[in-house]
């Protein structure tokens, strides 16, 4: 394979279908959708292990090599957050933080976690939560698929801060995104199998519905 430069300088004058076409030649896989300083961000990642690689087998043949300027950043001081469809039982999310508000919630002494909240959203209206459930994320987190029911039609994600002993902090909202019917995210004849009636008596249905709603994401 010919051997493209991969500086910041270079991928950002490309459009954005030439970047696509660039990562699926160096063997990675874009979601539909990706904003494109988050394709440059995985090129100059792959440049700089191609750097990397280059270098070892530099020294040793004691043969020359330049270094280029360009670094992959840390964060590209935006706290955002973007949902994708992966299927209508998965979603895709990804997120950044702004360097000052990410030094801030964390350097606060009573910080405990970031969590993501996602929203079943209303059919009548797209903009009222009628259900929710949260996924906990590390600090060093960024992207997250999850998992979804059958029910919902639109969903939105919700970036958290939680803090001990003090009111969870909204950080960013995802926009809202319609969930195509004929979503399967239910396991596979769990919804719809016949429990005997002497075994319903003991409350294990609505023991089977509570368990999928707290622990979904355990679901695969």
């Amino acid at each position: 394979m010919e051997q493209i430069p991969l500086g910041r300088a270079h991928l950002e004058s490309l459009s954005t279908s030439d970047l696509v076409r660039l990562a699926d030649e160096h063997g990675i896989d874009i979601p539909e959708g990706l904003n494109r300083r988050f394709i440059i961000g995985e090129l100059l990642e792959l440049g700089e292990e191609n750097l990397r690689a280059a270098t070892d087998s530099a020294l040793v043949t004691d043969g020359d090599f330049s270094v280029p300027a360009d670094i992959l950043p840390e964060t590209y001081n935006e706290t955002q957050i973007t949902l994708l469809m992966r299927d209508p039982g998965w979603v895709f999310v990804y997120w950044d933080f702004h360097t000052t508000l990410l030094t801030a919630v964390t350097g606060n002494h009573r910080f405990e976690s970031f969590f993501l909240r996602v929203n079943s959203l209303s059919g009548d209206n797209p903009r009222k939560v009628c259900d929710y459930f949260d996924v906990d994320v590390g600090i060093h987190d960024r992207k997250w698929y999850i998992h979804l029911s059958d029910r919902k039609q639109a969903c939105r994600v919700d970036l958290y801060s939680r803090n001990t002993q003090e009111k969870e902090q909204l950080l960013a909202k995802s926009s809202e995104l319609v969930i195509p019917p004929g979503g399967s995210g239910e396991l596979n004849g769990t919804a719809k199998k016949r429990i005997p009636p002497l075994i319903e008596l003991s409350g294990i249905g609505e023991l089977r519905k509570n368990h999928f709603r707290n622990h979904r994401q355990s679901f695969t």
